[in-house]
């Protein structure tokens, strides 16, 4: 009796031992993950814009700290506001050697393009920063203020031509709440990427463009463009002459995110191997300095539950202003 009470004791320590040991190797494994080839990088713009810098800048930033164990490629799928390459990454579920940049005008997108592919169906990994949105001319426009623009939209509306990243993003959001607030009407005029709007208002193929820092501070410092306003609450210290729209007396502000994405159905461990990177590459001097600090953004962690969660919340405002311009139907 007594030997098998022994046994019985035994065996079932020696069970609970063994299930400790497998669950034990099971998750072990899975915080073990890591990309074991190149990984793909879409960005869903034209190069030159404010993705593909952001993409890049990253990148880097996890080289320098020696984050992944394997390079980076860049894929640059611009086309379709964005959806052309959001779309490659939705359809390539499961695969864990695969990121996307992701921003505020891919969610947009999705809502004008009927069956198109929403952030529901990636998995969104890390929110990283706040964009700003400008209205930027040439140096030598005749426009020297946002009063000048406004002044001469009242005079030939629907003629002062505007350029920016694309149909029914940030841009053309921004410029819709601009019309609503000052009571104008621009000739909108869309581009692949923040680089292609760049060119535009230096040829004099648009007389203004909307635009982040990260797309024109280079000409900005070479003195052959200049921002006149910024749609933020307060002004932006690296831009302290550059008023805001409610300086102006219009309300008009925006909060462009930058974040990155993964094709859906990749397994948990994966999921948390890549917001680990990210969070520690956000950490990092070269990230802040070499992106953050250079291109004017404003940091804003967000690790993957709480991006989601804040692109949810972003959601319904962007469709009533994409109603407004009859882009939803």
């Amino acid at each position: 009796m007594r030997t098998r009470l022994i046994g019985k004791k035994f065996f079932h320590i020696t069970g609970v031992v063994l299930f400790v040991i497998l669950a034990s190797t099971i998750a072990g494994q899975a915080a073990e993950w890591k990309p074991s080839k190149p990984i793909q990088f879409i960005v869903p713009y034209a190069p030159g814009g404010g993705s593909d810098v952001l993409a890049r800048s990253m990148i880097a930033a996890i080289g320098s700290e020696k984050l992944c164990p394997v390079p980076f490629m860049v894929v640059n799928q611009g086309g379709g506001s964005g959806l052309i390459g959001t779309t490659t990454a939705a359809q390539a579920k499961g695969n864990d050697h695969m990121l996307l940049t992701f921003i505020s005008g891919q969610v947009a997108a999705a809502l004008a393009a009927k069956g198109a592919p929403t952030f529901r169906d990636l998995t969104l990994l890390a929110g990283l920063a706040i964009d700003e949105q400008l209205i930027v001319i040439k140096t030598d426009s005749p426009f020297k203020t946002i009063e000048d623009v406004i002044a001469a939209a009242k005079q030939r509306p629907g003629t002062i031509t505007i350029g920016g990243t694309a149909t029914g993003q940030e841009d053309q959001m921004c410029n819709r709440l601009f019309e609503r607030a000052a009571d104008l009407k621009f000739r909108y005029v869309p581009f692949n990427s923040g680089g292609e709007c760049i060119t535009a208002v230096l040829g004099g193929h648009v007389e203004m463009i909307w635009a982040n820092p990260s797309e024109f501070v280079p000409q900005w410092e070479a003195k052959m463009v200049r921002p006149i306003v910024v749609a933020k609450e307060k002004r932006m210290p690296e831009l302290p002459d550059v008023p805001t729209f409610k300086e102006k007396g219009f309300n008009v502000t925006f909060e462009m995110f930058r974040g990155v994405g993964a094709p859906s159905g990749i397994p948990p461990g994966v999921a948390a191997f890549y917001e680990s990177m990210l969070k520690q590459m956000a950490q990092s001097a070269a990230w802040n300095t070499g992106y953050l600090k250079k291109y004017m953004l404003s940091p804003t962690w967000r690790g993957s539950k709480e991006f989601t969660q804040f692109v949810v919340q972003n959601e319904p405002a962007f469709k009533g202003i994409l109603t407004e311009l009859g882009l939803i139907k």
